[in-house]
């Protein structure tokens, strides 16, 4: 499955955005009055704002400390002033001095209830960000005590760190609450806590609450990504049908360009009795390049050509995979296609090549074979020294004499 990502960058920055829209909203802000800025602190505020935007965050902070400096302005417009800082450290990669001054916006007095809150949310954002999880949590518990109006970021900013820090079950409570809060009032839950949601129920092995969040997911934020995970969910399932399925739609759209994709639709084609579609899968893969050309692969193929009856095109990859293999096995397989043809030159010349390779499974079934192959061209000698080289090996002697006492009756 694709790697997990238990904080996302643009909910800090939507928070900070929020921050700079107040400077210019409407007086009023729900019931609450929001006090009016100088034009001098406007104009200079918005020189501050200029150099963020463009990330100039040297000369915002200069701009800054100047402002700052000065006694005359407000409470709001200090508050104001602080908040851009914040922005400007945050920015520069300084994360311990923007949080500290966030601290400094909450010791502010007079100043309205939503910018507060509000820097006390970003400031629970950078606390998790430095990974300071404890304080985070604490700070939101403070926060969701006073009913602020934005609850949801908090809560799922708080099953975020949950999840930072292992607790998957606490994760999946407070993302749940969230969810189905929403849910009741009609409301389609956002793509960011569905994701968060599908991790937790991963996390805890709830696979089937998981399946059905994806399914969600594929459904209501439909994107290519979703449909192979809801892939690779199915498989986690147990439900090997439904994954076939939507593999196969994929590979129909565009073919596969994941291996563990491909050789997963490969192996429920063979599970699922269709063989030669299975091949052409992977044979299309192997001569696109997207799966290594390695013995492993190869076998496979062949082992699909044939499942499919196609003994000519098995032949093939069988004989590659034979040549990169650092054994015998694998002309033994081929002896035996010959020796299903009644090609008996090409099964002796397979199986003596597969024994002179060595690292066979069975040696003694490897002569047991060519004594066959070598009875059947009527090299009764030949056979016979074979059969005895079975014996030798101590394995299914009672076999080998068997047919030794066959060719002895000729």
């Amino acid at each position: 499955m694709s790697s997990l990502i238990y904080y996302d960058p643009s909910v800090l920055k939507k928070l900070i955005a929020l921050l700079i829209t107040l400077i210019f909203s409407f007086p009023l802000i729900g019931s609450e009055k929001i006090p009016s800025i100088s034009i001098n602190s406007y104009a200079e505020i918005a020189e501050i704002q200029k150099a963020l935007d463009n990330e100039k965050f040297a000369v915002g902070l200069k701009l800054a400390h100047q402002y700052l400096d000065k006694k005359t302005i407000s409470a709001y417009e200090k508050a104001v002033g602080l908040g851009l800082k914040g922005q400007l450290l945050y920015g520069g990669g300084q994360l311990n001095e923007s949080i500290a001054i966030y601290r400094e916006i909450l010791t502010l007095e007079g100043i309205p209830k939503t910018l507060r809150s509000n820097s006390h949310l970003v400031l629970c954002q950078l606390m998790a960000v430095n990974e300071e999880y404890d304080d985070a949590l604490t700070e939101i518990s403070k926060l969701q005590k006073v009913g602020l109006e934005g609850l949801d970021v908090l809560t799922v900013l708080e099953s975020r760190i949950h999840l930072m820090q292992g607790n998957y079950f606490r994760a999946l409570e407070a993302i749940l609450r969230v969810v189905k809060k929403n849910r009741a009032k009609g409301l389609a839950p956002k793509e960011e806590w569905l994701q968060i949601l599908h991790a937790c129920y991963f996390l805890t092995e709830k696979y089937i609450e998981m399946v059905n969040i994806m399914e969600e997911l594929n459904e209501t934020y439909p994107k290519r990504e979703y449909a192979h995970r809801l892939a690779d969910n199915y498989g986690l399932a147990g439900k090997s049908q439904s994954r076939l399925v939507i593999l196969e739609a994929l590979n129909d759209i565009k073919p596969l360009s994941k291996i563990i994709e491909i050789k997963a639709l490969v192996n429920l084609h063979l599970s699922n009795g269709a063989p030669y579609k299975a091949a052409r899968i992977l044979d299309h893969a192997l001569k696109q390049k997207v799966l290594p050309v390695s013995e492993q692969n190869l076998k496979l193929l062949g082992h699909a050509w044939l499942e499919a009856k196609e003994v000519k095109l098995a032949l093939q990859p069988l004989t590659q995979a034979a040549s990169l293999s650092s054994h015998g096995n694998i002309h033994l397989r081929i002896a035996q296609i010959f020796i299903d043809e009644e090609k008996w030159l090409d099964a002796s010349n397979w199986v003596k090549e597969g024994i002179r390779k060595g690292n066979l499974n069975s040696v003694a079934d490897a002569n047991i074979m060519l004594g066959i192959i070598l009875l059947n061209q009527q090299k009764l000698s030949e056979s016979r020294s074979a059969f005895i080289k079975a014996i030798d090996t101590g394995e299914k002697t009672l076999l080998a004499s068997r047919w030794l006492k066959y060719i002895d009756r000729l």
